[in-house]
């Protein structure tokens, strides 16, 4: 019986592990720096924690510091846990498949979500939709051995999804779309078990809440900014979108229509097949599921779909009102995989098909990811003027040029560094981390745009001296009425990242050698 268990085991630990070390090798040989985000969230990391930031929960940023205690600050030592956390998520699947009835079933599930372009193109990267895929299956499977468990076995499962949602909701707010699906499944149980129901998932909630707390108690102190943020990006829409909400039903349900064909995209081949094949053979016998010791609150396919159809719901509502990014939704692939292992064991589709389109899946990924690479791999780089196939061509550049731009900025290292661009600021943090340089942000407005404007701002009425501007451009008007006195110390450029460095100073100061038209006298 221990050996029964040990091979599947087994089988999924090697290939998870595997599939990690091929994760890790295209990020090593990817030629990509970090995305500005990953960047930000390492920025965050690299100082003193704080129990929540501007546009988001501490979570992530927590992770990223330990990632980089254990591993370094390379590229790899910045994303490794959350790649491992994308990973996991594959494997919790296998593990709630298994509790459901079918543990062939959960390795089908674990694999379809391994082989989403979802899971291989963002699990390259750090973002918070790593962790909550995480959590999120998790909760899933947390619920549903608390569900089917009885005195204190089912509180300890209890308390393990409250713990889990809690997380979950310290990685990303959306996490709290989980409660829609609580309430689904409450309704969809059978009202003898409602109660017995009910209150652990108000023990499993009242958990969440007490996790959530410091991050909440941190917001009010603050004014709110990461609520106000995360209103303003998915209720309001941001500014950007006014003209979205207002324009006629023809964008809108064009909006909707690109919202759910990014959601087929990031299932991709191998998830689509299986539905497309049950769906084939639905009039067809189909195999029975395992019976259990306790009977099931739920059918496996309605307790799936109960962890996607709610957010899912919610992501084609705010593409109708708006615009919703593809991703928003991506803690739905949880619920629609599971649902296709299911309906892979039912319809009978043979492992042989199953493993084509996983590779198939796989391979579309590694292809999507390097596609940027393969032509400077061959030797057939993209034409000057023509789209190369390249998905991290923002991320390229950054460290070419900025490691180009060091020498001239190092001996002004004990001067503010002052920007009006965020992905620059981060960039230059990060890239030039060995410098530990002072950076600003510059508004010019005076508005608060993201977080570096409202923690490190440059004010007119508190400006130092002297300082070091970085931009593409040269300092604007209302930066050089501060600072007269401007001399240019270095332009660089690489790929599509230009940077130019200057010496801004006041008259009068120490520093100051120029005329105020910016000419040595």
């Amino acid at each position: 019986m221990i050996g029964s268990r040990l091979k599947p085991a087994l089988a999924v630990a090697l290939g998870l592990a595997l599939l990690l070390a091929w994760r890790c090798w295209q990020v090593l040989h990817s030629g990509a720096g970090l995305h500005v985000d990953e960047a930000q969230y390492w920025y965050w990391s690299s100082r003193p924690l704080d129990w929540g930031y501007f546009s988001k929960p501490p979570l992530l940023v927590g992770l990223i510091r330990l990632s980089t205690d254990l591993f370094g600050h390379g590229l790899l030592g910045v994303k490794a846990l959350t790649m491992v956390a994308w990973l996991l998520a594959s494997a919790v699947l296998w593990r709630l498949g298994a509790a459901m009835g079918s543990e062939r079933a959960g390795l089908i599930a674990a694999a379809l979500l391994a082989a989403t372009p979802a899971s291989g193109l963002l699990g390259l990267s750090a973002t918070t939709d790593s962790v909550l895929m995480l959590f999120w299956s998790l909760v899933m499977w947390g619920s549903w051995r608390a569900a089917h468990a009885e005195g204190a076995v089912a509180w300890r499962w209890w308390a393990l999804t409250g713990l889990a949602l809690g997380l979950g909701l310290l990685s990303k707010y959306t996490a709290g779309a989980l409660s829609l699906s609580a309430l689904w499944l409450l309704w969809r149980c059978p009202p003898a078990r409602r109660g017995q129901l009910l209150a652990g998932l108000a023990l499993a909630a009242g958990i969440a809440i007490l996790l959530l707390l410091p991050h909440l108690f941190w917001n009010m102190h603050n004014g709110w900014p990461t609520l106000h943020h995360t209103l303003d990006i998915t209720v309001q829409g941001g500014a950007a979108s006014a003209a979205d909400r207002a324009a006629g039903w023809g964008h809108k349900l064009g909006s909707a229509a690109e919202f759910g064909l990014g959601q087929l995209l990031l299932l991709g081949p191998a998830g689509l097949a299986v539905l497309a094949l049950a769906w084939k053979r639905r009039h067809q016998p189909v195999a029975q599921p395992a019976t259990t010791a306790t009977p099931a609150l739920w059918s496996a396919l309605g307790y799936a779909w109960a962890f996607a159809w709610p957010l899912l719901a919610l992501g084609l509502l705010q593409a109708l009102r708006a615009k919703a990014q593809v991703n928003w939704a991506l803690p739905a692939l949880l619920g629609i995989c599971l649902a296709a292992g299911w309906l892979a064991v039912r319809s009978k589709i043979s492992g042989k098909v199953l493993a084509t389109w996983v590779l198939a899946g796989l391979l579309l990924s590694a292809a999507i990811a390097q596609g940027g690479d393969l032509r400077r791999w061959i030797g057939r780089p993209a034409a000057a003027g023509k789209p190369a196939w390249d998905i991290w061509s923002r991320m390229r550049g950054w460290h070419e040029a900025l490691g180009a731009l060091a020498p001239a900025l190092a001996p002004h290292r004990d001067l503010p560094w002052v920007t009006s661009d965020r992905t620059l600021l981060v960039q230059t943090g990060y890239e030039l981390r060995a410098l530990q340089p002072e950076l600003r942000s510059w508004s010019p407005g005076g508005q608060v745009r993201h977080h570096f404007d409202w923690k490190q701002p440059l004010r007119p009425e508190a400006a130092p001296a002297a300082l070091v501007f970085l931009g593409d451009e040269t300092p604007d008007a209302a930066l050089l009425a501060l600072y007269p006195l401007a001399r240019p110390l270095a332009a660089v450029e690489s790929g599509r990242v230009r940077l130019q460095a200057w010496l801004l100073e006041r008259p009068g100061t120490a520093l100051a050698t120029l005329t105020p038209t910016g000419q040595h006298p």
